[in-house]
Order: structure tokens, then C-alpha cells, then sequence
């Protein structure tokens, strides 16, 4: 892949010609937590670089003799925030749509602002055009994120673009149809495959706590064994029980850090909030303290007791329960009846108690990137050299920064896999405002290696990154 620097300095007319441009312009000045510049921001404003680039392109490629949908690029993707729809009361998405469409009808009439707001979805068909776009929330693809972000896909030479965006009613997949049957987020994504295949369906451990074990002739064996019971006998009572893991919650990071909080109260089970540049988000977590005791309770809770013919030990980090000796029932956390029976020359129920300490710590650069669905350490460099020849270390902070401004990749693999599908060959790809690679990852997992010709990015740390994994080949050019 050719890495092709400022997206101002790019000439379509000189760039390799491709089937797609994918691009997501700077979305600061769109965002409900910018100053709402909009599309006259210097940061959006690059949006405008991006349709020019595929004029520029198309028009060398019409010179060529190129007709109807074999002029190139065909395809054009745009992403960014759901701030876009009210920037400057909806203007800007009017305008963005307006820009795209005279790409291919320059005398196409303005495009009005609804006046009950930009919804959500929708689509524009021309005679020889259409243009498609929907608002995607990561979190129901498989990645415990919260981040919603406009698709749109614009189709310079056909009527494709909401059949690449849009499923019918019945399909598989289609999260909007899980939701309205109240299905949760789990259950929505318990059969897909997104991410780096590391969505799965976790489940408790079952185990089972053998009463007798530790006393004199009380039989051989693991006191606790996890997902088997011990050897039956007529003096072994077995009891199964299940952990159960306590929730995690995530904290936002602008909860502390920041004087606007945009997220509420700040706090959200199960689920992170979006990754950006700025917050630097939190977990909370518990953790359960071993806690030991024999049968008769002694102990100090962290020493395993002396086994003797007189203690049934045991050790456990389950939450608390009570064990009834005799009966081998759980009561939960109330200890059962006292009762004159006897097992060895001790009477009495068993409490096993438990010590809940909670964690609380940022996320990881490692849990960003699979919050965004990329492969384990893609942003784990090592030493790196800039543009100007110096040697840079690899810090959090660029790693963090990287990933905040990047993509979450499970849904827009859904929506460049429906895209690709428009041809039957390998398609060709240019990434514009690319960041640290994520849509020609997705793009060359689809296409082949190879397939994503050449990208744009201006910042240091993510144009070391795509050249890590994104190398220029021997007589590669920019043209």
C-alpha cells in the first residue's frame, strides 16, 4: 500500500485508480461535544478534499473511454459521528449529501432539511446514482462498546447502495429486528462471528464440594473438583453449586477528567462508552478474597487449617453460603438449623464467608483495541521512526489517541462485505483520513492482500503504525 501523506496534496487525476474510497473526515468539528464548526471547521471542512479527489479521479478515468458503472472510483463510503445530522440545524449533512451527488449529477437540485430533523436511515435514488445511509451502533456487533456512527454509501453507477446498507425484513443479522423483539445484546450476538472471532457465550463453572473429604477415613480425592463430582460413597455427601461473577461496570472517563460529562451518570454495566481521544475510561471490577475455614470455623480466613480426623477443611472464593454438614444442603447466606446430628465427633453447619475487594483502573491500550475489534497489540509497535528520521518509544498515550480516532470494525465488515459483493473479482480500495488501518484491515480480509492500493494520514504515530502492517512493495509509486 502506497501511503500518500496529506489528503490536500493528493491529485486524483495522478493517484492509482480504485473501485472504492472509504473516508471518514475529521469529525471534531461535528460532534455534540466540539464547538460546532461544522463542515466550515478546518478539521470537517476536509470532507470537501475527499469529493474533490473523486472528481478528479473519475474524470481522468472518463478520458480513458470509462462508461456507466465502470468508472472509477464507483463507490464511495463516508463515516462519521450522528452529531453530523445537527450541525448547524442539519445544514451540514444537507450540504455532505448535496457534495456527493454532484459528483455524478452536478446540476442535482439542494436537498432540504426534514423539518422534524435528519432521521436515522434513508436513502436517494437518482437515474443513474443512489446514495444510501444508516447509523450503526457498534455495541450490537459484537464488541462491548457503545459507538454509534453514520454509514454512507454513495453508488455512482447503480442502484445499489441501500441494498448494501439496508437487509429485509426475516434476514439473519439484522440487529434492528433483534431489538424490537427485546432480545439483549448477548442474545442478539450469541451466533455471530465479528470482531477477531473472540465473541463467545461465557458461562459459570459448575463444581462440586465434597463434604467429607479431610477426615479420617473420609475418602480420597480434590475437596473441590470443577465440572465432575468426586467418587460416590455412602459416607460422602457431595454438594454442586455454581460461581457466579459479580457485573463489571464502566466508568466514563470524563465522570473525573472533565468538567461536561456527555455520558450521563457516568457509569454503565457490562458495556464501555466510546473510545475517544480525550476520555480515558475506567472499569470496576470485584474480586473475592480466598477465605478459609475448617469445619468448626477456626481459621483466621487465609491459612489453610491442619487436617485431622476431627476438621473437614475446605477453601473456597464463591460468595457466601452455608454448608449443612450433615445434609449437604446450601442455604445461601444464612446458616441452616442446628440440629443434635453428627458427622465424625463435631455437630453443626459449616458458613463459608467471602471478601469482596473492588478493583477500579483505566482500560488498557490491549482493551481499546479489542473494543474496537482489532487483532491483539495492532498499535503495539515498539520503537518507531517519525518523518523527520528521529527515534520515538512507544507510549500509552499516542496507542490511546490512535484508537479513539479510529473505527470499530465488526459493523463496517458487514457493510464493506455487502459492498465487496457488488463485484466478482477482488475490488480495489483507497483509505482516506486513515488512521491506523482499520478499514483496509477489514478490506483486505475481504479482497486479498494487496487490494487496498494506497491511503491518506497526516499524523505520525498511525502512519507508523499502517506502514508496520501496511509496507510499501519494491517499485510501489504514488502514481
Amino acid at each position: 500500500m502506497v501511503h500518500l501523506g496529506d489528503i490536500t496534496k493528493i491529485h486524483g487525476y495522478d493517484a492509482p485508480a480504485v473501485d472504492c474510497i472509504i473516508g471518514g473526515s475529521p469529525c471534531q468539528d461535528l460532534s455534540i461535544a466540539g464547538k460546532r464548526a461544522g463542515l466550515q471547521g478546518e478539521r470537517s471542512g476536509l470532507f470537501m478534499e475527499q469529493i474533490r479527489i473523486i472528481k478528479e479521479m473519475r474524470e481522468r478515468d472518463k478520458s480513458t473511454g470509462r462508461t456507466g458503472q465502470y468508472v472509477r472510483p464507483r463507490y464511495m463510503v463516508w463515516e462519521n459521528v450522528p452529531g453530523a445530522f445537527s450541525s448547524h440545524k442539519g445544514s451540514d449533512f444537507a450540504a455532505v449529501l448535496e457534495e456527493t451527488i454532484h459528483i455524478i449529477e452536478p446540476e442535482a437540485p439542494p436537498i432540504p432539511v426534514p423539518k422534524k430533523g435528519w432521521p436515522k436511515s434513508g436513502c436517494l435514488m437518482g437515474t443513474e446514482w443512489s446514495l444510501a445511509w444508516r447509523v450503526f451502533d457498534a455495541q450490537f456487533w459484537g464488541v462491548p462498546q457503545r459507538r454509534k456512527r453514520i454509514a454512507l454509501v454513495a453508488d455512482f453507477g447503480g442502484e445499489s447502495a441501500p441494498e448494501i446498507l439496508f437487509e429485509r425484513n426475516g434476514l439473519s443479522w439484522n440487529p434492528d429486528k433483534s431489538r424490537s423483539e427485546g432480545k439483549t445484546i448477548e442474545e442478539s450476538t450469541q451466533n455471530r462471528s465479528a470482531g477477531n472471532n473472540r465473541m463467545a457465550t461465557t458461562r459459570a463453572d459448575a463444581y462440586t464440594l465434597k463434604i467429607r473429604s479431610g477426615c479420617a477415613g473420609g475418602g480420597k480425592g480434590a475437596l473441590v473438583q470443577t465440572e465432575k463430582a468426586g467418587t460416590l460413597s455412602t459416607r460422602q455427601d457431595q454438594t454442586l453449586f455454581q460461581l457466579v461473577a459479580e457485573s463489571t461496570f464502566c466508568i466514563s472517563g470524563n465522570t473525573v477528567d472533565r468538567a461536561t460529562n456527555q455520558n450521563g451518570t457516568g457509569v454503565m454495566e457490562n458495556s464501555s462508552f466510546t473510545v475517544n481521544t480525550v476520555d480515558r475510561h475506567a472499569v470496576a471490577y470485584s474480586i473475592m478474597t480466598p477465605v478459609v475455614f475448617d469445619a468448626r470455623g477456626n481459621g483466621d480466613g487465609t491459612t489453610v487449617p491442619t487436617i485431622t480426623g476431627d476438621h473437614e477443611s475446605r477453601i473456597t472464593d464463591y460468595t457466601a453460603i452455608a454448608v449443612d454438614i450433615y445434609n449437604g444442603t446450601i442455604t445461601g447466606d444464612k446458616a441452616a438449623s442446628l440440629t443434635c446430628k453428627s458427622i465424625g465427633s463435631h455437630s453443626g453447619p459449616k458458613v463459608i464467608e467471602k471478601i469482596i475487594h473492588w478493583i477500579v483502573r483505566r482500560l488498557t491500550p490491549l482493551e481499546c483495541e479489542r473494543l474496537q475489534g482489532f487483532p491483539d497489540g495492532w498499535t503495539d509497535i515498539g520503537e518507531w521512526v517519525d518523518s523527520k528520521g528521529r527515534k520515538r518509544k512507544s507510549k500509552d498515550g499516542p496507542r490511546y489517541k490512535a484508537l479513539g480516532n479510529s473505527i470499530a470494525l465488526p459493523p463496517w465488515k458487514w457493510v464493506l462485505k455487502r459492498l465487496s459483493a457488488q463485484y466478482e473479482r477482488d475490488a480495489t480500495m483507497a483509505s482516506l483520513f486513515d488512521g491506523i488501518g482499520g478499514f483496509p484491515l477489514i478490506w483486505e480480509q475481504l479482497n486479498g492482500k494487496g487490494s487496498c492500493l494506497w491511503a491518506s494520514e497526516v499524523e505520525e504515530f498511525p502512519i507508523a503504525v499502517t506502514r508496520i502492517h501496511f509496507p510499501e512493495k519494491a517499485g510501489e509509486n504514488n502514481g
